[in-house]
């Protein structure tokens, strides 16, 4: 099955190298997210902005992995309605492959688009100020969750009635997750059910974790939730979408 995961992984993308719009287009969007976030929020929001560089990079990082998920989905739900996934039924490979193949695909890119959006921190001023490891370690945390939602993204691809149906739900799914987060902007000073809501939403644990392994300050409650997340993500929306998936392909 790993192998067969891994041949579908490189199946997924091999069509890169003939759509360099895409390719260009994956790594432009973290320049556009760390303009908009660190130079317009953050000089709205007044202060010291290398104080606001070192805060908002980790979120814009988080808000990228996050946002890119919605791809895993679209991408199944085009091959489901293009007919592809029929004839991976004709194939004698393992059920999971092709969706597993997918998401690894989507890793893949992802680790590419975080790679390119801590480059163009550093050239707006974000810094490092832990080690090395550490960073990576924040940088494989955000990758694990990410992979996790992938899956609950795959679930809805593969029972979505469209593309855009799908991009409608994971859109109106994520973007209070990471706009209603302290990914952006600490929690003090707001009313007080918004910072309750911010306190229990997953992406500010993960926000936090990153920020932690990358600036200092990590508290280690907010990377066992955020591994308490990935788990049961991983838990539920596994099964659900393999269920969903075969359902849909028999």
């Amino acid at each position: 099955m790993i192998s067969q995961s891994l041949t579908l992984t490189w199946r997924s993308l091999v069509p890169l190298k003939n759509s360099p719009g895409q390719l260009l287009a994956m790594l432009i969007q973290p320049v556009f997210m760390i303009v908009i976030f660190v130079y317009l929020f953050g000089g709205a929001a007044g202060g010291d902005r290398g104080q606001a560089v070192q805060y908002m990079l980790p979120g814009v990082l988080v808000q990228v992995a996050l946002m890119a998920t919605i791809g895993t989905g679209m991408n199944l739900a085009t091959d489901i309605g293009n007919g592809v996934f029929d004839r991976f039924r004709t194939m004698p490979i393992a059920r999971m492959a092709p969706l597993a193949g997918r998401i690894l695909a989507d890793l893949c890119t992802m680790t590419v688009t975080l790679a390119m959006s801590v480059l163009v921190g550093y050239v707006v001023g974000f810094r490092v100020t832990t080690s090395p490891p550490q960073a990576l370690a924040g940088l494989g945390l955000v990758l694990l969750f990410t992979m996790a939602l992938s899956w609950a993204s795959a679930w809805i691809g593969v029972i979505a009635k469209s593309v855009t149906a799908m991009q409608g739900v994971s859109t109106a799914v994520l973007l209070p997750l990471t706009f209603g987060s302290s990914a952006f902007i600490p929690a003090t000073d707001l009313p007080g059910w918004l910072t309750a809501w911010m306190s229990v939403n997953p992406v500010s644990h993960l926000a936090a974790s990153l920020r932690g392994f990358m600036v200092g300050g990590l508290d280690a409650a907010d990377v066992w939730i955020t591994l308490g997340w990935t788990a049961a993500l991983l838990a539920v929306f596994v099964p659900l979408a393999l269920r969903a998936y075969n359902r849909r392909v028999r």
